[in-house]
């Protein structure tokens, strides 16, 4: 689905590029391929990064690297399905909903260096960025925290 965006971008507008660290099958003219990175190149990797896109088709559990992307001030672009949505500021970043390649297509098209920008200020200004454990612990009080107080052949089980 990103590529199938993208190939319709790269028709009109040749002046961007999709890092990614892999080698696909294909690689068209706007992907620029690296070898996979360690958790040491996160800096410098987002460093040249001007947007993060998880476009998921599937229900995806929470992950980090959206997490990661906003840490670091870069905006992004989630589908629906992604479970980062869910801590995600309004301004941060766009989420698709019912996500298709044409809709991601759009996103794309209608991005501007001064959207990026803006997106980057609510993202430094609004979004709270926890660590592991914090998310770990409003996991536990959302999620689970029925099991203490609302189910006492539980309670205590861990």
């Amino acid at each position: 689905m990103l590529k199938a965006a993208l190939d319709k971008l790269w028709e009109e507008k040749q002046d961007f590029c999709l890092d990614v660290h892999f080698t696909p099958a294909k690689v068209p003219p706007y992907i620029r391929t690296h070898a996979p990175y360690t958790y040491d190149e996160l800096e410098r990797i987002f460093q040249d990064t001007d947007i993060l896109a998880a476009p998921s088709i599937w229900n995806e559990t929470f992950g980090y690297t959206v997490l990661e992307a906003l840490s670091y001030g870069v905006p992004v672009i989630i589908s629906g399905t992604v479970g980062a949505k869910d801590i995600l500021v309004q301004g941060a970043g766009i989420v698709v909903e019912d996500i298709t390649s044409e809709k991601l297509y759009q996103v794309f098209r209608e991005l501007t260096a001064e959207k990026l920008r803006q997106m980057n200020e609510v993202i430094v200004e609004k979004q709270n960025i926890m660590t592991m454990e914090e998310m770990a612990g409003l996991i536990i009080d959302k999620c689970y925290g029925w099991i203490q107080g609302g189910c006492p052949s539980l309670a205590g089980r861990r």
